[in-house]
């Protein structure tokens, strides 16, 4: 994927999206984005490139400068809806490193949107304490308001397990259920290691592959296969596991780093005599992330509040066993640069995603 342009690039005048057109820009934006303080996997062009493609989908770069240096950033997906008219899509973003001006950067990253064609916007920042009311706030002031629960692209929920302490303490601070579960793994013979090379990459691609056979219902479509997330780890750092038993396969975990935390990216598992292998694995992350420098260890989704089925519920009550913190986020939300076409295209498209929904 050529990562300096897309279908949708070009030049708007007074526009803030850019093609990065020297490497002195691009390598000024990979920084700034890499940098700030909430920084997210899902703002890097390494994202850009191991998301999974679709014929109707791009990607755009917004960078924010004034006299002094650069002030905000965002990673864009795009989505063709007709009649040269697009929606934007930012997961995580726009990205600041001071909350301060976040209001300026919202302001001039709409008025890039609108002159470049955009009808509909979707975002949610990745934020957390003093910064979250005024971030908030500024979103609210441009006409953001969150999406409906069944819209929701993103976890507005997750947990944190702090890795800012000796490995004993992080260890003992998990519920028993999780100790106990890692003991018995080890007596079951389970080994964790790190996915290298072509052949462990096609290990992991199959863990994967029969996680989501045995699971219909549980949606991985916008999950980079093995070699993209091999290659976000590579650009962002983090890892890929592998658990083995008697030589064989039977799960595969990959974190990516984004500022000073790790975040999960995949768990695929497969559960023999009763001995689950994602105990291991989570355990294993936690120790090399935080070999790595991670304060924290993002678990990447709790329920907001009660599961919505026994998938959820399964996921959450395995997180749980691991103790983390809860944090809440801002959920995703949308506002809309141009009514006419939002309501004739963006309108058209919910009608028909729920259609196929329903068939």
């Amino acid at each position: 994927m050529d990562l300096s342009s897309s279908p949708l690039d070009g030049a708007v005048s007074g526009s803030a999206l850019t093609t990065l057109a020297t490497p002195e820009e691009a390598a000024a934006f990979d920084a700034f984005l890499r940098d700030a303080p909430f920084a997210a996997y899902q703002q890097t062009r390494a994202w850009a490139a191991a998301a999974p493609a679709s014929a109707r989908r791009g990607w755009r770069w917004f960078f924010h400068h004034d006299a002094h240096g650069p002030i905000g950033a965002a990673v864009i997906r795009t989505t063709r809806l007709g009649f040269g008219r697009w929606l934007a899509t930012i997961q995580r973003g726009p990205v600041v490193h001071d909350p301060a001006r976040f209001a300026e950067t919202l302001s001039a990253l709409l008025d890039a949107l609108r002159d470049a064609g955009c009808c509909t916007v979707q975002l949610a920042p990745r934020v957390r304490g003093r910064a979250l009311p005024v971030m908030t706030e500024a979103l609210r002031g441009y006409g953001f308001a969150p999406l409906p629960h069944d819209q929701q692209s993103l976890h507005q929920a997750t947990g944190i397990v702090w890795l800012d302490k000796p490995e004993e303490d992080v260890l003992a601070g998990f519920r028993q259920r999780a100790r106990r579960a890692l003991r018995s793994a080890q007596r079951a013979g389970i080994t964790v290691r790190t996915a290298t090379g072509a052949r462990d990459l096609a290990a992991y691609q199959r863990v994967l592959d029969d996680f989501a056979a045995a699971r219909p219902g549980y949606d991985i479509s916008g999950q980079p296969d093995a070699h993209g997330q091999a290659a976000l780890v590579a650009a962002c750092g983090g890892d890929l596991l592998l658990a083995e038993r008697d030589g064989v396969a039977i799960g595969a975990h990959g974190f990516v780093r984004q500022a000073d935390e790790a975040i999960w990216l995949s768990l695929a598992t497969s559960d023999r005599d009763g001995v689950s292998p994602g105990y291991p694995l989570l355990w294993e992350a936690m120790r090399r992330a935080r070999a790595q420098g991670c304060a924290g260890y993002d678990l990447a989704g709790l329920p907001l509040d009660e599961p919505q089925d026994a998938g959820e519920a399964g996921r959450a009550q395995f997180k749980s066993a691991f103790a983390p913190h809860r944090r809440v986020m801002p959920p995703m939300q949308m506002a809309v640069l141009d009514p006419l076409a939002h309501h004739l295209l963006f309108g058209a498209r919910q009608a028909y995603r729920a259609w196929r929904r329903r068939g």
